[in-house]
């Protein structure tokens, strides 16, 4: 009886440092809000709730009827940008041509005041037709100025009718925007997975952003088990570890420590900005536990109950030897155990 006591005393810490053990454990995954870009009424549903799908399956359309205007007045605008550049360019000959003639006209002022300056020097011409003549060569030196800044200004906006006119950039933007937004009316799968939660409705209005569904990539399935603070002594990520799931009683699987978090929350409290003390008093708290990730080395060797949030226990081998080999075959029993209840 001793013998037995004694050996029931020294299992517990032998098993917390060579096979460490969490039963309570879970097993999680990605899980991904699917929200539309864009916002209206839904269209059509294409997909059940706790469907299976695949990449890039059209999961809910939106009503496009307002976007399809969008691009076609996108389309126009585009249209109407490169119009613009066309007669623009056209416009360059006849700006060309009116700055020759004001050119023209300024050398003809410039010659009658000239003219109109010498014989007012002599006294052969009023002081108001040598006014006029001065007035009409400054009108035809600011007309060939304006001449010249139309030029310019035509041909700025009839450069090439591509991505170097920037009327023509700021269209073809705005048409690519529209375009996108049309393509997001339909709601694709992010990946191979499965929906969960679906609320939708045909006629319901959805906001961009907003949840519409849930998505759980089973790629990423991973079991998160909490391990007491002195059960991590020998445990390492890549230590070899079994895992046993509540749906599968008996059945162990081959896992692998993925990860140790590094923190938890102390749970301590501030009041007035000032740290709160702990009022436990007892001479045994119960130990903290850190969450540790294991994933399942084969993840086609699931059995389909095992659904996102299934209970599992976690025996982590850090080493082989005697305790590991006797703790999983106390975990086996225990498992078959299990599945009687």
């Amino acid at each position: 009886m001793l013998v037995t006591l004694g050996a029931v005393v020294a299992w517990y810490p032998l098993a917390d440092h060579y096979a460490p053990f969490a039963s309570g454990a879970s097993i999680t995954a990605e899980v991904t809000q699917v929200a539309p870009r864009v916002a209206g009424p839904v269209k059509h549903v294409l997909i059940s709730d706790n469907a299976e799908v695949k990449a890039g399956q059209p999961l809910f359309e939106i009503d496009d009827t307002t976007f399809l205007m969008d691009v076609a007045q996108a389309r126009g605008q585009l249209d109407q940008a490169m119009n613009n550049v066309t007669s623009g360019v056209a416009a360059v000959p006849a700006a060309k041509a009116k700055l020759a003639q004001t050119e023209v006209a300024l050398t003809i002022a410039q010659q009658e005041l000239e003219r109109a300056t010498q014989l007012h020097d002599k006294g052969l011409l009023s002081q108001a037709k040598f006014n006029t003549a001065d007035a009409n060569a400054r009108t035809a030196l600011l007309n060939v100025e304006a001449a010249k800044a139309d030029l310019e200004r035509i041909k700025a906006s009839a450069s090439t009718a591509d991505a170097s006119n920037p009327n023509v950039r700021a269209a073809q933007a705005a048409l690519d925007k529209a375009e996108f937004a049309l393509r997001n009316t339909t709601v694709l799968a992010p990946a191979d997975g499965y929906v969960s939660n679906l609320s939708l409705a045909e006629g319901q209005f959805v906001a961009a952003g907003t949840p519409a569904l849930t998505f759980i990539n089973p790629k990423t399935q991973m079991v998160i088990a909490d391990l007491r603070e002195n059960q991590l002594v020998n445990v390492q990520p890549g230590d070899k570890a079994v895992v046993m799931f509540e749906a599968a009683p008996g059945k162990q699987f081959e896992a692998t420590v993925d990860s140790i978090a590094w923190g938890i929350n102390s749970g301590r409290t501030t009041t007035n900005g000032l740290a709160q003390s702990s009022n436990d008093t007892r001479w045994f708290p119960p130990a903290r536990k850190i969450p540790v990730r294991v994933s399942i080395d084969d993840m086609s060797a699931l059995p389909a109950n095992v659904r996102l949030g299934s209970e599992a226990s976690v025996l982590i081998v850090p080493e082989d030897g005697v305790v590991p080999a006797i703790a999983r075959g106390l975990m086996g029993f225990s498992g078959l155990l299990s599945g009687l209840n």
